[in-house]
């Protein structure tokens, strides 16, 4: 089932119940004095919620600069009100992030440190590991939260392996 992010006010006794949920969405955001920023960590932190509200208590989170940090930082934040709540980072290869800048290399480091697991899927970078990275965040997922406002791009390839699972997408 596909829906964008308003249809979340629908019953929830009418869906079925989650487990685990991944993000994807692209590195570059609005800027954060925007009101497009605004809206969009709103709208992820009621996704992630409304995920919760299901039964949802596995997040995982790509590690990417972006997106994939916000949504990090916000699961963190809400697992300080439900310690029931994991994330978990899979990342497409060890030494993942040595290229960030020092802020998202910083951000990166505290979600490691406070993550439940870390999963890495290579020993080291190859070509394609990005895609394979993104597979296995919808292989895992029951639910996927997603920023995407272009295509071509590896939102839009993660998206679409959620499509052809035919778990549901929430669009923020």
């Amino acid at each position: 089932m596909w829906y964008h992010f308003p249809d979340m006010e629908d019953d929830l006794a009418n869906r079925p119940p989650i487990r685990s949920v991944c993000f994807t969405g692209h590195r570059e955001l609005p800027p954060r004095s925007t009101a497009a920023y605004r809206q969009l960590v709103s709208r992820t932190e009621a996704a992630i919620r409304h995920a919760f509200e299901r039964g949802a208590r596995k997040f995982y989170c790509g590690g990417a600069e972006g997106f994939d940090l916000l949504c990090g930082k916000l699961v963190l934040l809400e697992q300080a009100r439900h310690r029931d709540l994991h994330l978990i980072l899979l990342l497409p290869f060890t030494g993942f992030g040595e290229r960030f800048t020092a802020q998202d290399r910083a951000e990166l480091a505290r979600q490691k440190k406070a993550a439940e697991e870390i999963l890495y899927l290579s020993p080291h970078y190859c070509p394609g590991c990005m895609a394979i990275r993104n597979r296995q965040l919808v292989a895992d997922a029951d639910l996927c939260i997603a920023y995407l406002t272009r295509t071509p791009s590896g939102t839009a390839q993660t998206v679409s392996f959620a499509r052809e699972k035919g778990i549901e997408v929430i669009f923020v």
